[in-house]
């Protein structure tokens, strides 16, 4: 009876408008603070891809466009119509409408944007109800309530827009159209007494500013693509004269005029990497400019490898933005929505004052707690909480207003933003997580999950399967961008397999047979184990080429367990093999406590007749072989540049959703290595003697396919 009565007594407190006044305090001030966490986080996933920190991420996002309507359902429906409560549901109302830096969760909830638009404008419907029945005459929270509320229009009609030029099936799709096409006839723009420069960006007209204004035109015959030599009044500006435009600028120091190339550029390349989201044609794919555009562009004669790597960090930056915040090319550097924020943190200080004045409107429903109003301080904190974001300098650097002064050829005076642009330098680094996800098959293998976590979640968290465990993830250095991209650049822009690697070091005729597997992921585990095997027993130095190889071996092998999609094949079967493998490695590896005595029975293998070998003995094998490489110094530059190319190799894909999916996770190397070969017009990888390619290469003639 003692249990009942007190669970009745409860539920009578807990429905009382006293019970319920104490609810909608606790759910308000709890919005706010999500608020907070949302402004601070959305900016700081793409440089974040632990599990825990996306967990977090996705249930504070969650939260998010959950208790701000739950709350104003509340104060809708309860007797709470005096100023301060209408004032709390217009607070909330604009919570919902205005947080900039997480606009999605991820890329398949911005084609969800219809249905969260109609929630915004019920939410604003029920507000302006509140706002019709409230009660009270504080001249200062009545012109608050509705500047909030008339912000709140703007803001959701804002979003809408943005949203659908972000979604595909909107404006995504048309202004992409129209690079798209305009990219099939760039070349042909080109003057006949213009050699193409890549150094200078003299013949490259690419799109910087300006599609959005011929969107809207219908193709014209016989190509039926967007007619711009018939197209009066209308011009794209293009990079080169944005180049230009920059050098001419006598304010800028030398080092700000190459950033401010760089940042032009990069948002250039990033109106073109746009139409991969769509499936459109790359039009200058082949084009020997293209190549050129690349090898001699953006990694300079001197092998500036790390300016071309930061280059296409800042164009996936931009690529970010576009997707999961509200940062786009239509509203970027808009200064009215500055003077507007200026004037809400005038209102908001004003009815802060006002609540403290002594003809503050007391509520009729009251709560004290020691003597203080907890009703009047709820609202002190929410006021000044609107007050602090407001006056928050935004999370996106200078790149945007730079854009913007340059979509206008505005002036730069010491007061913008490419005479600032000192910052966009110094934070290059930290638009990306910057490191290598690592896995090793051999000492991980006979890992076992008990997954209590997902079960509890009911499934919201993924399952790790058997084997799948993550090592500690590595920092990307120069040294390995530098390995990379050189080899790609000394193969004048060919795509390699390892093989090329193997002979420069007159090796490929013994290991000729590993390079001819029935598919990548075949040889990418082979030459895992086999890597793992060779290097048993070393310490792994900080820098060199021991320290390359194990990276990216270790990398290439966390593709296979953990994003499968960004590899050759189908996803699944890639899972399949993988899972297969760790299975014949706990079978045949049984009692073997330690990766040496591993390594040893798979060196000891005896391997069948024939073409049924399995791809633990294949390692095996392999590693046994790679042992027999001396001086030791040669054997990690054999297999330093054989990963450096292979993973080169593996880079091209026509998957380009699972690219801008880890955009918001942390973003991947080979990502970047993506974007990269796509401005070189490499779209597939070449045919190769293995016959797992196909004849996809991107043929080096001047015309585009």
């Amino acid at each position: 009876m003692g249990i009942r009565n007190s669970t009745t007594t409860f539920a009578q407190s807990w429905s009382s408008t006293q019970g319920r006044l104490v609810r909608v305090e606790v759910l308000v001030l709890f919005s706010a603070l999500i608020w907070i966490l949302v402004q601070f986080l959305g900016s700081r996933r793409r440089r974040h891809s632990h599990g825990f920190f996306r967990f977090f991420v996705w249930a504070v996002y969650t939260l998010f466009t959950v208790l701000g309507p739950y709350t104003i359902g509340l104060l809708q429906d309860g007797p709470f119509r005096d100023q301060t409560f209408v004032l709390w549901a217009t607070i909330l109302l604009l919570i919902q409408v205005s947080a900039d830096s997480l606009s999605v969760y991820s890329i398949h909830d911005i084609e969800q944007r219809k249905k969260m638009l109609v929630q915004h404008v019920l939410q604003i419907i029920l507000v302006l109800w509140l706002i019709g029945n409230s009660k009270g005459h504080n001249t200062s929270y009545t012109a608050t309530i509705w500047i909030f509320w008339i912000q709140s229009v703007i803001l959701t009609y804002r979003k809408s827009g943005i949203l659908s030029n972000v979604s595909k099936k909107g404006g995504l799709l048309k202004q992409s159209k129209v690079v798209a096409d305009y990219m099939m006839i760039e070349h042909e723009q080109i003057p006949e007494d213009v050699t193409p420069n890549p150094e200078t960006m003299e013949g490259y007209e690419y799109i910087f500013h300006g599609e959005e204004e011929v969107a809207s035109l219908l193709p014209t015959a016989p190509e039926y693509r967007v007619g711009f030599r018939q197209v009066t009044g209308t011009k794209c500006t293009t990079i080169d004269s944005v180049w230009r435009w920059i050098e001419s600028q006598s304010i800028l120091t030398k080092e700000d005029v190459e950033t401010a190339k760089d940042v032009a550029l990069s948002f250039s390349l990033f109106k073109l990497l746009k139409r991969r989201l769509c499936g459109y044609r790359i039009g200058e794919a082949g084009l020997t400019k293209t190549l050129d555009f690349v090898l001699h562009g953006l990694i300079s004669e001197e092998g500036n490898y790390v300016r071309a790597f930061r280059v296409i960090e800042i164009e996936l930056a931009f690529l970010y933005d576009f997707l999961y915040t509200r940062f786009d090319t239509v509203s970027v550097g808009y200064y009215g929505w500055r003077i507007y924020y200026l004037v809400v943190t005038v209102t908001v200080w004003n009815s802060i004052s006002g609540a403290f004045s002594r003809h503050y409107h007391r509520s009729n429903l009251e709560q004290r707690v020691h003597g203080n109003d907890v009703t009047h301080w709820v609202t002190i904190v929410l006021l000044t909480i609107v007050l602090a974001l407001s006056l928050l300098p935004d999370t996106t650097d200078r790149r945007w207003d730079i854009v913007y002064e340059l979509h206008s050829y505005k002036q730069p005076t010491w007061g913008t933003g490419i005479s600032n642009i000192s910052s966009v330098n110094r934070k290059a680094k930290n638009f990306w997580q910057r490191a290598f996800g690592q896995y090793s098959l051999l000492p991980d293998f006979d890992y076992h999950s008990w997954n209590v976590l997902p079960l509890l979640s009911l499934g919201l968290v993924d399952a790790t399967r058997e084997g799948q465990k993550a090592g500690k993830k590595i920092m990307l250095t120069d040294e390995v961008i530098e390995r990379v991209l050189s080899g790609f650049k000394k193969s004048n822009g060919q795509l390699q397999d390892g093989q090329s690697a193997l002979a420069r070091n007159q090796l490929l005729s013994q290991f000729s047979w590993a390079c001819t597997l029935p598919t990548h992921i075949h040889k990418i585990l082979v030459w895992h184990i086999g890597t793992a095997i060779a290097m048993d027993g070393h310490p792994v130095p900080p820098t060199g080429d021991h320290r390359v190889a194990k990276t990216l071996s270790d990398y290439c092998a966390y593709l296979v367990a953990f994003v499968p999609d960004m590899l050759p094949g189908h996803g699944y079967d890639t899972q399949r093999i993988f899972d297969a493998v760790v299975m014949e490695a706990r079978k045949s590896l049984t009692g073997c406590d330690t990766v040496s005595s591993r390594c040893e029975k798979l060196m000891a293998m005896v391997l069948p007749s024939g073409s049924s070998c399995r791809i633990l003995q294949l390692g095996g094998r392999l590693g046994g072989e790679l042992r027999g490489v001396v001086p030791e110094a040669r054997r990690w530059k054999v297999l330093a540049d054989f990963w450096a190319e292979f993973i080169l190799f593996l880079a091209p894909s026509s998957n380009a959703d699972i690219h801008a999916e880890k955009l918001a996770a942390g973003g991947e190397f080979m990502t970047h290595l993506w974007a990269l070969l796509t401005h070189a017009g490499i779209l597939e990888r070449p045919s190769t003697t293995d016959g797992v390619g196909g004849n996809n290469g991107a043929p080096a003639h001047d015309s585009p396919v």
